[in-house]
């Protein structure tokens, strides 16, 4: 089945419940859906994943972490 977007494939993920929890809090935080955020993160990981030595910074209010990815 073609969509806007191309072709799409199906894929079966079971998560433990608390991360879906999470997933889903943000995706009503959002206005969209799980599918969406679990889709904009594998594309975040992706990216991450692409270049080698990447460091990656979270901020959650005035607390800034970084991470090195190696």
């Amino acid at each position: 089945m073609a969509s806007k977007r191309g072709e799409m494939k199906r894929y079966s993920l079971e998560l433990p419940v608390e991360l879906f929890d999470e997933i889903r809090r943000i995706a009503h935080e959002q206005h969209t859906t799980v599918v969406d955020v679990i889709r904009k993160f594998i594309k975040l990981g992706l990216a991450i994943e692409k270049t080698p030595d990447n460091t990656l910074y979270i901020r959650e209010g005035k607390s800034l972490c970084r991470l090195i990815l190696l």
